[in-house]
């Protein structure tokens, strides 16, 4: 807000302060950067008045958020590059948040903060940057100068003032195999070039500010600016990113650029359209090249919709294969027609797939049709699970239910199981033998009809509450949007008689739960007081249809527990819902 002119200096708390003396006391505290809209402010970041601004910000920003690119490196992009490689080079900056970038090269630039083999500088940055086109270096590798190697590991040379040190991502070799480095240029070659100044007291904004970056231009290196102020150009170190990728950018720029992503640890990709299968194979390839590496650090990877004609768990089958050191994975499935003369792959390879490490996985299934006999096999390849989130399984009770009953054998460290918008209405029998075989702490059964189709409610609550009471690992159990009503009352049998119930959160909202059957179960928890530090989550019921039951029901819970409620207005949205229909 400071930055940006929304901060009133008359305040009383703000009258004897400058405004750089608020962005230097701000600034310190400031661990998350959101970039979107105009850079026109942005860039003043590089201005001299700033410029100790930007160095705090190097030493406390942990997460960069990078909204809409195509507005904020639109204009004074060269400047815009400059603070964000400061930031992410110069910086802490370990999080990156990237959303919307439609020009590849730009994608390109940013995505090499994530790989231990960037190129500090190259001939072709030179060329790009005209102050410094004259470069003396050993005859032996004038022929090579256009090209880019890898990472050096000479150690920097003593820096003077208006010098230029050049990094080689690699040695070059002359003919007697002999290491020849690129050497700094003489400073009067350095003081002979015309275009900028390249004095010490330069700023950057006044260096890349004449500098030609039309989108035909090549990205410059920035270690000769920074190398202007005694310094060498280190490499970032991004450990996280979250992309949202455009529909092309995956095949064009994440694949060849992902195998060398060595630094990376969590990888989450989100996109507009659905990623297609052709490049899927291509992202599960380039993963398999990255993690052949010994030096891979990713253990996190999350991948947006997926349009894939193979069976779901065949796709994870494949990813974590690719993958084996994978500890946490996550995949939304869409579902696709094979093209005419394709067939889709076989489902038998999870049989023989063994070893995963994985602890938490994450699926969002199809609306259509699914197969689960892959998805079991690839269960009892990671027996190690800890955490099972399942979406969208619509079908009965005759493929849902045989993963159920298999989930105490598969996955016998499961402590966290959440289905959501899942069919367990001719299940019960199966989550029952589930909730009697397991050590589940966390239990979230949303929109899953638990009592569709159920004649007797009463009988199989009676058994899932005797089931839960028993389960002496549970500490949060979720059940909104079953359309429990005033059946709730019966989960006040939780904490009766000699039950071994120690939850802490129970999540009964979105039930149609109305006052009166609210105050039915706090009249009995009254006798039945469930442990303390309990928290019920009571929001989006009609509770407001007679508000004088509903403080009578508050009055009697909340000596009792934490209850979260609302002011939710039931009518309304009942009407807006109808309306839809």
């Amino acid at each position: 807000m400071a930055l940006f002119g929304h901060i009133q200096l008359d305040r009383h708390y703000l009258a004897n302060l400058s405004w750089f003396s608020i962005l230097t006391l701000t600034a310190k505290h400031v661990h998350v950067l959101s970039l979107f809209g105009s850079a026109k402010e942005i860039c003043k970041l590089a201005s001299d008045e700033l410029r100790p601004v930007l160095g705090t910000l190097e030493n406390n920003v942990r997460c960069v958020k990078l909204k809409d690119t195509d507005a904020l490196f639109k204009k004074d992009r060269a400047v815009m590059l400059y603070i964000f490689h400061r930031l992410l080079d110069h910086g802490s900056v370990r999080d990156l948040v990237l959303t919307r970038c439609p020009d590849p090269k730009l994608l390109t630039w940013i995505l090499q903060r994530s790989s231990r083999e960037q190129c500090t500088a190259s001939q072709a940055d030179l060329q790009h940057l005209k102050a410094f086109e004259v470069v003396e270096t050993e005859k032996s590798c004038e022929h090579r100068a256009n090209t880019c190697s890898h990472k050096t590991n000479l150690p920097p040379e003593p820096q003077t003032p208006g010098a230029i040190l050049l990094n080689r991502s690699s040695r070059e070799t002359d003919d007697n195999m002999g290491t020849i480095p690129i050497k700094r240029p003489r400073l009067d070659v350095v003081e002979k070039a015309e275009t900028v100044e390249t004095d010490a007291a330069c700023s950057a904004f006044d260096f890349f500010s004449r500098l030609p970056m039309d989108s035909d231009c090549p990205f410059p290196s920035f270690a000769p600016l920074c190398s202007l102020n005694g310094e060498v150009c280190p490499e970032g170190q991004i450990h996280s990113l979250v992309l949202q990728v455009c529909k092309d950018e995956i095949s064009r720029v994440v694949s060849p650029l992902l195998p060398s992503w060595l630094c990376l640890r969590s990888l989450h990709f989100h996109s507009d359209w659905a990623i297609e299968q052709a490049d899927v194979l291509g992202l599960v390839e380039a993963l398999r090249l990255l993690f052949e590496s010994p030096a891979c650090s990713l253990t996190d990877l999350s991948i947006g919709t997926v349009s894939c004609s193979m069976p779901v768990g065949t796709l994870l089958v494949q990813l974590l294969t690719a993958c084996p050191a994978l500890k946490s994975l996550s995949l939304e499935a869409s579902p696709i027609s094979p093209l005419p003369g394709c067939h889709p792959m076989s489902t038998a390879q999870p049989a023989h797939a063994t070893g995963f490490s994985l602890e938490r996985l994450s699926v969002r299934f199809p609306q259509e049709s699914v197969n689960l006999e892959s998805f079991a096999l690839l269960l009892k390849s990671a027996p190690g699970l800890t955490t099972l989130h399942l979406i969208g399984i619509h079908l009965g009770g005759h493929k849902l239910g045989p993963l159920l009953q298999s989930l105490p054998e598969s996955s016998p460290e499961l402590k966290t199981l959440s289905l959501e918008d899942a069919n367990l209405a001719n299940c019960h029998s199966e989550v029952l033998h589930l909730l009697n075989n397991s050590k589940l702490e966390d239990v979230k059964f949303k929109d899953c009809r638990l009592l569709e189709k159920c004649q007797m409610k009463e009988d199989f609550l009676g058994a899932f509450v005797a089931a839960l009471k028993g389960l002496s690992s549970l500490r949060s159990l979720t059940l909104s949007q079953n359309r429990l009503a005033n059946s709730i009352t019966v989960l006040a049998d939780l904490f009766s008689g000699n039950s071994t119930c120690k939850i802490q959160k129970l999540d009964i909202s979105s039930n149609y739960i109305l006052p009166m059957g609210l105050l039915e179960f706090g009249k009995l928890l009254e006798n039945r007081p469930p442990p303390a530090g309990l928290t019920i989550d009571v929001r989006f019921n009609p509770l407001d249809r007679d508000p004088q039951v509903t403080e009578q029901a508050l009055l009697k819970l909340r000596p009792l527990c934490h209850v979260i409620t609302d002011s939710w207005n039931s009518r309304t949205t009942m009407a807006d819902h109808i309306s839809v229909m």
